[in-house]
């Protein structure tokens, strides 16, 4: 696979690649050091702020503690003034795996495996996290509460800016046909967690077993094409992936790569970048389901209609 990240590293990998990497990935040795801080209390409370540097928790093994990385970083932002003596690890950010899936505990970090999301940080203080925090592999700025791509049509696209390093990351989905390796530039595309990944693709299953034999899949509105890739995976003869937001198709294209399709001679899947209601004018024939995944808070109406007019059958993400 010859796909190279925007950063110009190696950040995408295969699926299979990606699957062995994670069996160990977020695991710490025996003498992995946990400093069990409150996470809603004061820092300075708790340890001598003097201490914390960058090797402060580090284990021989070179894993750290994810409290203890952002302490590091809590130090950083109170030395640039963005942030008071008085804070807590809540104050820092949200912090995001660069690879994600469900964790039973609190994990140990390797060099390079966490992207910051912060809506307080300016570029300078960004910069020094990525210099002298080994762990952080992105830095980006924004509120985790804001809905990040394009809502429909009539908005403008809203996203997160990147404000150091990179922002590549991947979750991975497992189900019950196998696991979904999902990339996403995260500064261009909404946060989803592993978890709530399962649950649609969980909707969706339930509806593809009614299916016999051939069956055709429209993904209307896919981001990342999570949705369109799992049908893929539960036998679907084609399926189009659609979305307007062009970053969104951007990733589409690389997580067909990496989960290992390939549209062949017969051409089992399409991409579009369409308003969902332009597509019954685009496409000449109906399909068994489309699905329809919208962001919170929009009126769901007109992309109901379209859909009826795409497919036999409508599966609405809520």
């Amino acid at each position: 696979m010859g796909l190279k990240c925007e950063c110009g590293g190696d950040c995408i990998l295969n699926r299979r690649s990606l699957l062995e990497k994670i069996q160990d990935f977020y695991n710490g040795c025996k003498d992995c050091y946990n400093p069990h801080l409150n996470k809603r209390a004061p820092l300075r409370d708790q340890v001598d702020l003097k201490v914390i540097d960058r090797d402060w928790g580090k284990c021989r093994c070179g894993k750290r503690h994810l409290d203890t990385t952002m302490g590091h970083i809590l130090i950083i932002m109170i030395e640039e003034g963005i942030l008071d003596r008085k804070s807590s690890l809540r104050s820092v950010g949200t912090p995001l795996m660069s690879i994600g899936y469900p964790l039973s505990r609190t994990p140990f970090l390797s060099p390079k495996s966490l992207i910051l999301l912060s809506k307080n940080l300016d570029k300078k203080t960004a910069k020094r996290i990525i210099e002298e925090v080994p762990e952080v592999k992105g830095v980006i700025k924004g509120d985790p509460r804001m809905t990040v791509g394009v809502l429909d049509s009539k908005y403008e696209p809203i996203v997160y800016e990147k404000l150091a390093g990179c922002d590549m990351r991947c979750d991975i989905i497992k189900t019950q046909i196998g696991a979904l390796c999902i990339y996403k530039r995260q500064s261009r595309m909404h946060i989803e967690s592993p978890d709530s990944s399962y649950l649609k693709l969980m909707s969706l299953h339930n509806i593809l077993r009614k299916f016999k034999g051939s069956f055709k899949v429209i993904d209307a509105t896919c981001g990342p094409g999570t949705l369109g890739l799992f049908a893929l995976f539960a036998g679907a003869s084609k399926v189009i992936f659609n979305d307007i937001w062009n970053e969104g198709l951007k990733m589409t294209f690389i997580n067909l790569e990496v989960n290992q399709f390939k549209k062949d001679k017969r051409g089992n899947f399409e991409i579009y970048n369409e308003d969902i209601r332009d597509l019954p004018s685009l496409i000449d024939e109906k399909y068994d389901l489309c699905i329809v995944d919208p962001f919170p808070g929009i009126d769901v109406s007109p992309f109901v209609k379209a859909s009826k007019k795409l497919a036999k059958e409508v599966l609405l993400i809520c």
